[in-house]
């Protein structure tokens, strides 16, 4: 009898020796807190000892009943014959009892069939038709199958990865510890011959560093480590399959879960997985991850790391390797002649591992939205509307006071039909033409200094100091014999892809910061803001309130402030650097430096639910959204339109058409001045070419009150901790001269203002009246009738 056989075997066992100390059986919960609280010992310890605990870890693997006597459930795991141990025992079946409401605590479903009363009416039967009844309440038997659809699944997700299983000879290249990396494989027939070290080629070179040597330097390169016959591992392994579904056993049973080497977490993760109870290891294996320096396994096995963590729901593993994924991927598509599917190697050189095709959808989906977003912000950034997309403070202000200077001579009447203007009004349009000219030619500057600093970081290297860095984290992965320098990859990329890199962004910001290159302000701005400066002052004049005398010199708030300038335009450079280079990663990435891992919503809404995505497992993430009709079906048939659709976001995305949401209006803003100090500017599009058309345009206007006159477009400054505005409408025609233009005070009816911008705005839709005639034509695409089924 079965019973009888297990009693037997375990009288005749002798005591366990005293090494192995026995952990009080706890709930689960208590397993996983301890787990977690668990420090690592330090290898200067002298009872540090990675060998005698992976030793214990075999005893106790060896004969899982003296663990585990209690229990109302008999666990069953047949062994194939002929593999043997580090003991040089040949690995025997195992049967064991732990208890039946802990593999229930664990929520799986697998086991709650197997324990439900039909699976039991089966197994039950079927083992007494061999030995005699047995004691147990329950019985599971979790010998993996042997053949069919199950085994070739089973194969698929234990099936260890080269990265995998040469992780062990990251102790000696990259000083991780033993602890974690150099346990032996379960099938280890020879236990004294396997090696801790690398074993060395008789062609090995020492690596050579330009740079400090210090603790993150590879110590090793690939090309030079041979792997003897005691460390190589097959890719599938029945006895590493069975012995991990014991340690799992035991691990819900309260016992301590021993990981020391990569094969065994990427195999108990995927038993774990297979049995439905992934809790239970979870915490462990995301412990094994982030202990550093081990954490480099995610830069360096990225798709082994991304599969565990969805296998687990561990969301920071998941979500840090999802962005070297995406971003990998994203480089990929942005290059000019993109990598083909299945490419067995990244961009900079990094091996790559097959990933199960919903993942490889995930990242597939996030790259191309990670692209998207990347040309869009290049082409932003190649602009003329630049300064609208990226705001820098004393640009827009500079912008406002053009506004103020064209409304100033839209406010000079127009002379009589057939009279020539005043010699006064000539004079101060000269003087107001001169200035908006200079704050032309200024803001035009403005843009050229923004594509001069943007050209250098399109074309700029990598320093030499990321250079070296670089180069020092590809050693990791890239061996000798298929070197190529990131100086010379760099060289290659487009100017999309060098977005995705930090060297780029370092350039956009440094540069703007540099006051020392060709283009600094003393020999690129600064005669021009001088000149424009003045201009203010002199016609100061004609913006100021007669006889108010609160501020003497308004013109004071309209100068342009190169040294405020250049430092707001280093700070939003630096914002927009950090956005893409500095985020808050998930995990430690020590390796993938050369990469901008700045991912956004957009890319991760590909994620599950628990990730922090927006996919709930139907599928709707994956497709785009149908814009909303404005009006109703126009047509039957296969001929059928719907009506006018309302625009998305990605469609008024356009650099030449920017969106509401994209960038300020310019249809009607507010530009602050100085502390304290804002301006409420009117419409923009008025230049000085025009101001007198638009004068006589209205000059049939009925005639105002003569209060009225000077505030018919008018501006106001106030004195030094106040804020001027000025609201346009429509001049008089039997306006006076004057000898300057009037300023009302702050006091500006917001009716006028509103009617302004109403005004202002269906001005700026009539320009894109072309644009309609695309979505009015009755033709329909032969692709369009490929779609449409024969009724």
């Amino acid at each position: 009898m079965i019973s009888q056989l297990v009693a037997e075997e375990m009288a005749n066992e002798p005591p366990p020796p005293p090494s192995p100390s026995r952990r009080p059986r706890g709930a689960l919960i208590d397993a996983a807190i301890a787990q977690m609280m668990k420090e690592q010992p330090s290898q200067s310890d002298s009872s540090y000892n990675a060998e005698r605990r992976e030793q214990a870890d075999l005893y106790r693997l060896s004969r899982p009943n003296f663990e585990c006597g209690e229990g109302d459930t008999l666990v069953i795991v047949n062994f194939p014959p002929g593999y043997r141990n580090c003991f040089w025992d040949e690995w025997s079946s195992k049967r064991f009892s732990v208890h039946s409401e802990k593999l229930l605590a664990t929520g799986s479903k697998v086991f709650a069939d197997l324990l439900s009363p039909k699976q039991q009416a089966r197994s039950r039967k079927r083992l007494e038709h061999d030995a005699a009844p047995l004691t147990h309440k329950y019985v599971v038997d979790l010998t993996p199958s042997i053949e069919g659809d199950e085994l070739a699944a089973q194969l698929m997700q234990l099936s260890l990865p080269s990265g995998v299983r040469d992780w062990w000879t990251s102790k000696e290249r990259l000083g991780i510890s033993p602890y974690l990396v150099s346990g032996h494989d379960d099938f280890c027939p020879y236990h004294h011959d396997v090696p801790i070290d690398c074993v060395r080629s008789e062609k090995s070179v020492e690596f050579v560093y330009s740079g400090p040597r210090d603790q993150h330097l590879p110590n090793l390169d690939l090309s030079d480590v041979e792997t003897p016959d005691s460390r190589i591992m097959d890719d599938y392994c029945p006895i590493r399959h069975r012995a991990n579904i014991v340690r799992l056993l035991l691990a819900i049973e309260g016992h301590e879960l021993v990981l020391n080497s990569a094969s065994r977490v990427y195999t108990l993760a995927g038993v774990a997985n297979i049995l439905d109870c992934a809790g239970v290891v979870r915490d462990p294996v995301c412990s094994w991850l982030m202990a550093d320096p081990n954490n480099e396994f995610i830069d360096i096995n990225t798709e082994v790391a991304f599969k565990i963590g969805t296998t687990l729901k561990s969301t920071n593993v998941t979500r840090a390797a999802f962005r070297v994924l995406v971003v990998e991927k994203a480089l990929d598509n942005l290059a000019v002649a993109p990598e083909e599917r299945g490419a067995q190697h990244t961009i900079f050189g990094r091996p790559r591992a097959d990933l199960p095709d919903d993942l490889q959808t995930l990242v597939q989906y996030a790259a191309h939205k990670l692209a998207d977003r990347v040309q869009q912000t290049h082409a932003r950034l190649s602009s003329d509307q630049f300064y609208e997309f990226f705001p820098v403070g004393e640009q827009q202000r500079l912008m406002q006071v053009g506004d103020i200077v064209k409304t100033a001579l839209s406010a000079i009447p127009s002379p009589s039909a057939g009279q020539p203007p005043s010699t006064r009004d000539a004079v101060r349009a000269a003087q107001l033409n001169k200035l908006l000219d200079l704050h032309t030619t200024l803001s035009e500057k403005l843009l050229s200094y923004k594509n001069y600093i943007l050209r250098k970081a399109e074309v700029g290297p990598p320093s030499n100091n990321q250079q070296r860095d670089f180069d020092r984290d590809r050693r990791c992965y890239v061996p000798r014999t298929a070197w190529n320098p990131t100086s010379l990859l760099y060289s290659g990329f487009t100017a999309t892809q060098r977005l995705l890199t930090p060297c780029f962004w370092d350039w956009l910001s440094d540069d703007a910061e540099d006051a020392h290159g060709t283009h600094k302000p003393s020999e690129f701005l600064s005669v021009l803001v001088s000149a424009f400066n003045d201009k203010v002052e002199e016609a100061a004049y004609l913006l100021r309130f007669d006889g108010d005398f609160s501020f003497a010199n308004p013109s004071g708030l309209l100068h342009f402030n190169l040294q405020q300038f250049r430092h707001e335009f280093s700070a939003a450079m630096d914002r927009l650097r950090g956005t893409w280079t500095r985020p808050s990663l998930e995990a430690p990435l020590h390796r993938t430096n050369h990469l901008a891992l700045g991912l956004s919503d957009d890319e991760f809404q590909f994620l599950p639910l628990w990730a922090g995505g927006l996919d709930d497992g139907t599928g709707g993430v994956f497709e785009p959204a149908v814009p909303d009709a404005e009006l109703g079906p126009i047509g039957p048939g296969p001929a059928y339109h719907t009506g006018d659709t309302v625009a998305t976001d990605d469609d008024a995305s356009s650099v030449g058409r920017p969106s509401d949401d994209a960038a300020p209006s310019r249809r009607a803003s507010t530009a602050t001045l100085t502390a304290g100090r804002s301006i409420a500017a009117v419409p923009s599009n008025i230049t000085h070419t025009t101001a007198t058309t638009t004068a006589t345009a209205t000059s049939t206007a009925p005639q105002q009150h003569d209060d009225d006159d000077d505030d018919a477009v008018s501006a106001s400054v106030s004195s030094v901790g106040g804020s001027f505005r000025h609201v346009a409408s429509a001049p008089s025609a039997t306006s006076t001269s004057t000898d300057v233009v009037m300023v009302s005070m702050p006091s500006a009816s917001p009716s006028a203002a509103s009617a302004a911008s109403t005004a202002t705005m269906s001005e700026s839709d009539e320009s894109f009246e072309d644009v309609d005639m695309f979505y009015d034509s009755d033709e329909v695409d032969e692709d369009a009738w490929s779609q449409v089924e024969e009724p």
